[in-house]
């Protein structure tokens, strides 16, 4: 049986020490995940995307100018945004 991404990232998680909101758990996980960077320890952002526009809607309305990591938990990569438009391969996690 497949893993599940809710089971990654929570695996992701504990392993980099990354707190995850209980409203992380309210739903199934989907394959974007977003990590903010500015608290100590970083964490979580509760909701997770199916797509890349979703991720990008996301970004432009209600987390510009925040730091952020965003984690693409089918391909293990992180996505890096460029130019405000589009997303490239970043490192693999």
């Amino acid at each position: 049986m497949a893993e599940k991404y809710t089971d990654r990232i929570k695996e992701y998680c504990e392993a980099s020490e990354v707190e995850i909101p209980a409203g992380f758990y309210r739903h199934p996980a989907s394959r974007y995940a977003i990590i903010d960077t500015e608290p100590i320890p970083p964490k979580l952002v509760a909701k997770t995307w199916f797509n890349q526009e979703d991720v990008l809607y996301f970004l432009k309305t209600i987390a510009a100018g925040r730091r952020l990591r965003i984690l693409d938990f089918k391909d293990r990569q992180e996505l890096v945004l460029e130019g405000g438009k589009r997303f490239k391969h970043g490192n693999q996690f």
